[in-house]
């Protein structure tokens, strides 16, 4: 199967592997967001001794047999025996001295566990051996909150890894390079629901229409995608039913700690520990204005991932109906208008962020912004507070950009309406621009406003 993106990672990485020194490199993330795939990539075409091994969920002794094995295999020796971890690293390392060896311990976090001697070890080795050997050494883990205890500033392996990578699901562009042939709006839909990660998207059928996917992978109660969600959930977290609430409160638009607190069964430092867990596992994250980023009370949680923002959304309050449905009419029935009324216009708002984001990046905006997100504002005459969803702050200023995911071309009455509801409110925005489904009327001025339809996202 073709690689799909990851251009820049594949680059940092392979720099590593080539370089003519020690190194040590550390790859993180979620699961199934295809670490241990981006590894392998970058791995062809190196000419090294290569030592893979995948830790198991299992003893410290049968990972160190393990991984002994895989030693043993690498370099072509019928029986190798090492009574420790420091016995295997000098082998390796000394190994390292006179050829090009690699070694890449997979999901590192089963070898560890709760025993930071292990890192002791690792660290003791990398200091020892820095400056007479070229091992390459990764080290690569989904298991979030121990990945990132390994880098905190007291751990014995705090500054000792060349570089480290965290690897992110794709954003709205990347994931569409799964489903090259879809419409813009096929795209858009897809990505809405089913997110960027990879293995996720792997599961797509092209001969089946979009909404059809959606009916055999994610309705029928039980199905594939809400078993990986619940492995998901259930690999870091102790209680599913904790994550549970809290997900459908935030899909529900429950975004605020207080909000969210109201009827949790449990106590606040479970419900922190339930928030802080999901937050680190990259599930969910504070989402909070570009112009009151240290008001606490104006932060909210929202969820990250478009297939658990969706599952949450649809689907898992409707187990009842889903088992005495069929998933063409459950989805009819249930999903098909609120998605298109309100929940596709908002992951519309999202990915017009991405590609302002994109674009910032990649040089294309001047001038560049260092800011985005949404505006918060209180109306006086109407007594009550809103927000616009797309913001950016530059060295000039604000500039609020309007979403419309409409099936007609965005008027200059809309372009009107921004900006009189602005002046209306006493906001000091400098510029606006405008996203649209259907592209622009011919009324409306493009030299005056940045103007972007879904097809130039797409582009």
């Amino acid at each position: 199967m073709q690689f799909i993106g990851r251009q820049h990672e594949l680059s940092l990485i392979r720099s590593r592997l080539t370089s003519g020194r020690s190194e040590a490199l550390l790859v993180y993330g979620r699961r199934r967001v295809g670490k241990s795939e981006l590894i392998k990539e970058a791995l062809k075409g190196v000419d090294a001794v290569v030592i893979h091994y995948v830790c198991r969920k299992t003893s410290f002794s049968q990972n160190l047999a393990g991984l002994t094995k895989a030693t043993a295999k690498a370099f072509d020796e019928s029986f190798i025996d090492f009574s420790s971890i420091d016995k295997l690293l000098k082998y390796v390392y000394s190994k390292a001295t006179s050829q090009k060896v690699v070694l890449f311990i997979d999901e590192y976090p089963f070898l560890r566990g709760d025993d930071e001697s292990i890192d002791s070890e690792l660290q003791i080795a990398i200091d020892e051996w820095q400056h007479q050997s070229c091992l390459k050494l990764i080290l690569c883990g989904s298991y979030m909150e121990t990945m990132q205890k390994v880098m905190e500033g007291q751990a014995p392996l705090f500054g000792r890894f060349t570089e480290i990578v965290k690897l992110q699901a794709f954003d709205y562009y990347e994931a569409a390079l799964f489903y090259p042939e879809r419409t813009d709006e096929e795209k858009l839909f897809l990505y809405s629901i089913f997110g960027g990660i990879p293995f996720y998207l792997m599961q797509l059928d092209d001969r089946l229409s979009p909404a059809e996917n959606v009916q055999r992978l994610l309705i029928p109660e039980g199905s594939f995608l809400e078993n990986e969600i619940r492995l998901q959930l259930t690999a870091e977290l102790s209680k599913e039913e904790n994550a549970n609430y809290v997900l459908e409160k935030i899909a529900g638009g429950v975004g605020r700690y207080s909000e969210i607190a109201q009827n949790f069964s449990g106590s606040s430092g479970r419900l922190s520990h339930t928030l802080g867990k999901l937050e680190g596992m990259g599930l969910i994250e504070k989402d909070s204005p570009i112009n009151a980023s240290s008001n606490k009370r104006q932060h909210r949680y929202v969820i990250s991932d478009n297939l658990l923002d969706f599952y949450y959304s649809f689907l898992f309050r409707e187990m009842t109906a889903r088992s005495a449905m069929a998933p063409e009419a459950f989805y009819h029935t249930k999903v098909e208008t609120v998605l298109n009324d309100s929940y596709l216009p908002r992951k519309f708002e999202q990915a017009a962020a991405e590609y302002l984001l994109r674009q910032n990046r990649a040089n294309k905006i001047d001038p560049p912004f260092f800011a985005i997100g949404r505006y918060i504002y209180h109306d006086k005459a109407k007594r009550q507070n809103g927000e616009f969803y797309v913001v950016t702050e530059d060295e000039r200023g604000l500039i609020s950009y309007e979403c419309k995911y409409r099936k007609e071309p965005l008027s200059m009455k809309v372009v009107h309406e921004k900006e009189w509801q602005a002046r209306e409110l006493g906001l000091n925005f400098y510029g606006f621009g405008f996203f649209s489904r259907s592209g622009f009327a011919a009324d409306v001025d493009r030299d005056a406003y940045r103007l972007v339809t879904l097809r130039d996202m797409y582009r």
